[in-house]
């Protein structure tokens, strides 16, 4: 197969074009799978919100780390239900994304969900399968040179963090092998993805890198600014608000997101098989 080489301002335009060419579909399946699963997310489970401030000042880091560890794992599994549930939702949220802006006849809203759903058992086994992957690649050796060294296992640790950015971006299309092309082999939707992004890892990384990171500063920004404006209301205003401006800036970055990686499969991919006959008919 011959390796594409990505473009990233292509990437970008063809990406803010079908943001715009979508912008009502997109911002239904948006509220209703990213924003709502969210806020319920902010609004019955405010606990992880105060755990990072439940450690007294002064204590040890490292004791301070376990009691933080120890609260929210305690909250995840109390509500792990809800986490559970919230949790499909967006998947399958995601999964319609994918189906909705595959490129590949004009599929509705409910057909998207439809491939939504029937693709939710191949990216759940796909998304475990890539985990312990990378769990297994990182840490068995990370493990192995902390044990040799402390010292070793630190420099393991800076390296481990590319390593696994790096296996993160050659999954990073099997979302799409799954719910754009119809994959349903977990195994071969991981490796769909390995060949498309071969030869792409850096320029990937760098351009979702800095996308996100600019995102990323501008949300907190807003998300800064709304809060104070909020906290003046008081409670229970203010933590409402504050719950609804956070689902809101998760739902749009992960819409962002969603359709960037879009972007950048349909360019690794080249066009779809029915477009290439439809230009030599």
């Amino acid at each position: 197969m011959q390796t594409r080489k990505l473009n990233m301002g292509k990437a970008w335009t063809q990406a803010t074009g079908l943001i715009g060419a979508n912008r009502d579909t997109l911002s239904a399946i948006a509220g209703l799978f990213f924003f709502v699963p969210s806020f319920a997310g902010g609004v019955f489970v405010p606990d992880l919100a105060s755990s990072a401030a439940a450690a007294p000042s002064g204590a040890d880091p490292q004791v301070a780390f376990q009691a933080l560890v120890d609260q929210i794992s305690a909250v995840y599994a109390e509500h792990w239900p809800l986490f559970l549930g919230l949790t499909i939702v967006q998947f399958i949220g995601i999964m319609a994304v994918f189906a909705l802006l595959s490129g590949r006849g004009n599929p509705t809203v409910g057909e998207a969900l439809g491939t939504g759903i029937k693709s939710l058992p191949s990216y759940i086994a796909a998304q475990l399968i890539s985990a312990v992957g990378i769990s297994f690649a990182v840490g068995v050796p990370l493990s192995l040179l902390s044990l040799i060294s402390p010292a070793l296992g630190a420099v393991a640790v800076l390296l481990a963090l590319p390593m696994m950015a790096w296996l993160f971006i050659r999954f990073s299309m099997t979302t799409a092998a799954i719910a754009i092309e119809g994959e349903r082999n977990p195994i071969a939707a991981l490796r769909r993805s390995w060949r498309l992004t071969k030869g792409n890892s850096l320029r990937i990384f760098l351009f979702l890198f800095l996308l996100m990171f600019t995102i990323g500063i501008l949300a907190t920004l807003v998300s800064a600014i709304l809060g104070l404006i909020l906290s003046a209301f008081g409670e229970p205003v203010a933590s409402i608000g504050i719950d609804i401006v956070s689902a809101l800036v998760t739902a749009l970055v992960t819409t962002v997101f969603l359709v960037v990686s879009i972007a950048i499969y349909r360019q690794l991919s080249g066009p779809p098989a029915a477009a290439l006959a439809e230009t030599f008919e």
